[in-house]
């Protein structure tokens, strides 16, 4: 589906930029501009304060009750004072009146002149009627005749020059840091997003034909490079898994046809023997019947262990509560003391008394103990004892062993005996369909925990359980297991 262009990665970051340059732009035009040009504006009329207050010695000789407007001595003092300040000088009498000026045409209020007079101090501002402002500065001055006002103003070009000269500055700069934002911009979006562009069309592609296609490496060091290499983690993880569900599926259908179509065909057989003359004997039948439930049996333990598997797969969250593995462990033991004596074999359970406490799942516990026991008595030849030790080993773990006499297991297949259907060299002939152990190395890791095989140098094999131990220990463990 298209994506709006306003919307996509590349148009945001432009925006986002443009948006960085434009606030920018107002920061500066706040900071700088205005500041500067009340900056230079303070400056030109405190400039012109100090040549006015300076000029009022000049205008003391002057006689203010001979004065009038157009007196030739009066206006010579004016335009030499207007000339060493580069600015317009007019003089005012008390009564408000021009005496003399430099600029007679020119306009001038003389308010600002007969106000000086009046609270008898110096007084400025700056108008800004006209294109240019204009500063006036009015101080009073004495004479010989009386007071009068001396008005300074001029008009603020070099201001107004100035701040055009920074503007202009401002905005050329501006103009070169949007092109150049922009230019930028497009320079880094492109490429990440064409990147990303490609990311999506082979995740898309993988989602169409499977985890089988290949990722295209990218050797960046960014981001993007680092989730193309995750994505390729992820799918080389969701094509382990595809093949180990492919072969879990293959080996389960296999390993489910086989007593499924030993059962069928012995009951087939045993209803056409039924209908023959003379029908068989009751022992034939007991025989067929009793080699039937061994294969139903068989089935069920399958179909028990695949169920196990699927919800290991699933996720299913075990339980965490201190756990007394010994007791656990003797109760499991116990269960199968009927079926090691029918054996041959000569169960041994760890008998003392003082409680080892785990914090794990108790079912979980009693399923492991159950699996490594029912290796044992399959494994282990007639007469010997299978040993089953609990035991805390001081470090923060509790420790489960079951030991048997058999034959052991070879050094090859010492972590291969723990995957999914894998039976090892000397179970030829046993009725086990490889998930047992693979099961219990499973739920040990989900408890925290792990399940090994124990290379400890005693003839047999050796397995061990390390669980997480609980606080405490012995008998001042704060109370009794449950599940057991």
């Amino acid at each position: 589906m298209p994506r709006p262009a306003l919307t996509g990665l590349r148009a945001r970051l432009l925006l986002g930029l443009l948006l960085t340059w434009a606030v920018t732009l107002a920061v500066v035009a706040l900071a700088l501009l205005q500041p500067l040009e009340r900056r230079l504006r303070d400056d030109a009329l405190a400039t012109l304060t100090r040549d006015a207050r300076a000029a009022r010695v000049a205008v003391r000789g002057l006689d203010a009750s001979a004065l009038h407007p157009g007196d030739a001595q009066a206006r010579r003092v004016t335009r030499a004072l207007g000339r060493r300040a580069n600015a317009q000088a007019v003089l005012v009498s008390r009564d408000g009146r021009r005496i003399a000026s430099t600029d007679p045409d020119a306009e001038v209020a003389l308010g600002i002149a007969v106000r000086a007079l009046r609270e008898g101090r110096t007084l400025g501002h700056i108008s800004d009627g006209g294109a240019i402002p204009v500063a006036h500065v009015a101080v009073p001055a004495g004479t010989e005749g009386g007071p009068v006002a001396l008005i300074f103003y001029t008009r603020l070009d070099s201001v107004a020059s100035a701040v055009r000269v920074v503007r202009r500055a401002v905005i050329v700069a501006a103009l070169i840091g949007l092109v150049t934002a922009l230019l930028v911009g497009t320079l880094l979006t492109r490429p990440l997003v064409r990147r990303l562009r490609g990311l999506r069309a082979m995740a898309l592609r993988v989602a169409r034909l499977g985890p089988h296609v290949e990722v295209a490496p990218d050797p960046r060091r960014d981001e993007v490079g680092d989730l193309t290499r995750a994505f390729a983690t992820m799918q080389d993880r969701l094509r382990e898994q595809e093949q180990a569900r492919r072969a879990f599926v293959s080996t389960a259908s296999h390993e489910l046809r086989t007593p499924v179509t030993s059962l069928r065909l012995m009951l087939e057989l045993l209803r056409e023997e039924i209908g023959r003359e003379p029908p068989p004997s009751a022992d034939q039948v007991r025989a067929q019947l009793l080699d039937a439930a061994d294969q139903a049996e068989r089935l069920g333990r399958l179909t028990d262990e695949l169920l196990d598997l699927s919800r290991l797969d699933a996720g299913v969250p075990l339980a965490r509560e201190l756990v007394d593995v010994r007791a656990v462990s003797r109760v499991v033991a116990h269960e199968l003391d009927a079926r090691a004596r029918e054996a041959g074999r000569t169960l041994l359970a760890d008998e003392a008394q003082a409680s080892v406490w785990a914090v794990a799942d108790p079912g979980a516990i009693a399923q492991i103990v159950r699996i490594l026991l029912d290796n044992a008595l399959r494994f282990a030849p007639r007469g010997t004892p299978v040993r089953v030790e609990v035991a805390d080993d001081g470090r923060g773990a509790c420790l489960v062993r079951v030991r048997d006499e058999g034959p052991g297991v070879p050094p090859g297949e010492r972590e291969a005996i723990f995957e999914r259907f894998h039976r090892g060299a000397e179970t030829s002939g046993t009725t086990g369909f490889g998930l047992g152990l693979a099961i219990g190395r499973e739920l040990a890791r989900r408890m925290g925990g792990e399940l090994t095989l124990s290379g400890d140098g005693a003839p047999g094999a050796c397995f061990e359980l390390r669980l997480v131990a609980g606080p405490g220990g012995g008998d001042d463990a704060p109370a009794r297991p449950r599940g057991s």
